[in-house]
């Protein structure tokens, strides 16, 4: 099988990192890879914040969880609403928990930012699954962690204490960091989920 094929079908998002490091000079070539991503009218968009200090993500994973935290106690009212008490049972759970259950420790954290414009989320995009192949390729994992997204668009003073402009929206927030283990294999795919037209 091809190589690329190969290490699509093989990537997997992963939440257990080994305490070490990755190099700047590895780190550097993950994002290289990013800014060759495709892009409309190729105005590549895109703007890498990467966090290697321990301490910062730490403190940007504890900031999210306070985030959580009081989204939870106002939502509390409305947790009568089946989807809405699902919600607020799993951001409850992710909140109370010890654990960093948002960056899982992760030495890397890459933060793909951008002004708020037409097609630039799907330019980002594809420099995020840029970013989390390459990783795969280089025997390094990565997650693409939605919940960061979500409260960093949501607080000014996040930003603000990362250097992200205010104008600027996540696009996507990736985790690096060397596997505990990589799966043998990709989960099963939906295969009732294609159509041809011919």
């Amino acid at each position: 099988m091809n190589s690329i094929i190969q290490n699509i079908k093989n990537r997997r998002s992963i939440r257990k990192y080994k305490d070490k490091k990755i190099t700047k000079d590895l780190i550097k070539e993950i994002v290289e890879t990013a800014q060759y991503a495709p892009s409309s009218h190729n105005r590549q968009p895109w703007n890498f914040t990467i966090i290697t200090n321990k301490a910062v993500i730490d403190d940007l994973s504890k900031d999210i969880k306070s985030w959580y935290k009081s989204i939870v106690k106002l939502s509390a009212p409305l947790s009568f609403i089946n989807e809405v008490k699902k919600s607020v049972r799993e951001m409850s759970a992710r909140a109370k928990s010890e654990k960093d259950l948002f960056f899982y420790h992760a030495p890397v954290v890459i933060i793909i930012h951008a002004p708020n414009k037409k097609f630039f989320l799907q330019d980002c995009s594809c420099a995020a699954q840029n970013i989390m192949l390459a990783a795969r390729s280089l025997n390094i994992g990565s997650c693409w962690i939605g919940f960061a997204d979500i409260v960093l668009n949501r607080s000014s003073k996040m930003k603000k204490k990362l250097g992200i402009p205010s104008s600027h929206k996540i696009m996507a927030t990736v985790a690096l960091g060397y596997p505990e283990k990589f799966p043998n294999k990709a989960l099963p795919r939906k295969e009732s989920n294609v159509e041809w037209v011919e």
